[in-house]
């Protein structure tokens, strides 16, 4: 079995919901990591590699220096780190159906992630 790790990280800001009366905390800027671990049982890792580094790093793109709460499907969602490990985990698991996602973990502070493992 082989299995690769993609690393990437981005400058980003968020406001997370903090009760059910809809107040919000402070805007405020994080360097999120991204680390996704995969199962590249395949004859070629290598391509399956470079796949889910395109893929993430398509998404780091898209979301690099912005708020996350104007950017869907947090513009609906709160972006937590555990809700930006699920969404992200189901874009890879759609963008790359040869590769099986062990798990996803996503870090928006010094000491802090979420990881999530796909069921």
């Amino acid at each position: 079995m082989t299995r690769i790790r993609v690393r990437n990280s981005f400058p980003a800001a968020h406001r997370i919901r903090i009760d059910d009366h809809g107040t919000y905390e402070p805007v405020h800027v994080h360097h999120w990591r991204v680390v996704a671990l995969f199962d590249a049982s395949s004859d070629k890792p290598e391509a399956a590699a470079q796949d889910a580094r395109v893929v993430i790093g398509d998404w780091v793109r898209r979301h690099r220096g912005r708020s996350l709460n104007d950017v869907a499907p947090f513009d609906q969602l709160s972006p937590t780190a555990e809700e930006v490990a699920r969404q992200m985990a189901r874009l890879l698991a759609e963008e790359l159906p040869s590769l099986r996602l062990i798990e996803l973990t996503i870090g928006e502070a010094a000491g802090f992630s979420a990881t999530y493992h796909p069921c």
